[in-house]
């Protein structure tokens, strides 16, 4: 082979050594924000995923507090508890307020700048509670259902029209 066609092969390796080192960049530049590092949108939607998946779990919660300390009352036996929910967790932003002679003015805190602007959350607050029904083997007595309603009403901070205690059937 002549040193002349060796340094034709020679360019034309190192050419496309470039050209597939080049484009090899450009897909890194392209989808390697994907791997590894995360700049705390993922993390935030799937936050708020989780919040909202977790409604259930907190409910589900609840009714099992609620039943192993309804079951300590005398009287009470064998305790099966619901607890209702209205709505979902909220979040809750922090506020600045501004009064002028034309008025009050509020508005919500951002940080950052640009496209990376965000809402400042103080607290995520849990699901209302909209109603605890719970069934009873002594829920046919009076004594032992105003026991309970009290002792649950004052545990979840829930006005005592809000739960009902019922006698089971067995």
């Amino acid at each position: 082979m002549s040193e002349k066609s060796k340094y034709k092969e020679n360019k034309w390796q190192k050419f496309i050594f470039v050209v597939l080192g080049g484009g090899l960049g450009i897909i890194l530049l392209i989808f390697g924000g994907g791997f590894g590092s995360s700049d705390g949108k993922e993390t935030e939607s799937a936050g708020v995923a989780d919040v909202s998946v977790s409604a259930d779990a907190y409910a589900d919660m609840l009714e099992s507090r609620v039943s192993a300390l309804c079951a300590q009352v005398k009287g009470a036996g064998r305790v099966t508890v619901f607890v209702s929910l209205r709505g979902g967790y909220r979040t809750v932003y922090a506020m600045d307020s501004q009064s002028s002679t034309s008025g009050y003015k509020s508005e919500i805190v951002m940080s950052g700048s640009g496209s990376d602007k965000r809402a400042v959350v103080t607290a995520y607050e849990n699901p209302e509670i909209a109603g605890v029904g719970i069934v009873c083997e002594g829920g046919g007595s009076a004594s032992v259902r105003q026991e309970i309603i009290s002792l649950v009403s004052a545990a979840l901070d829930v006005s005592t029209n809000k739960i009902f205690v019922a006698q089971s059937q067995s």
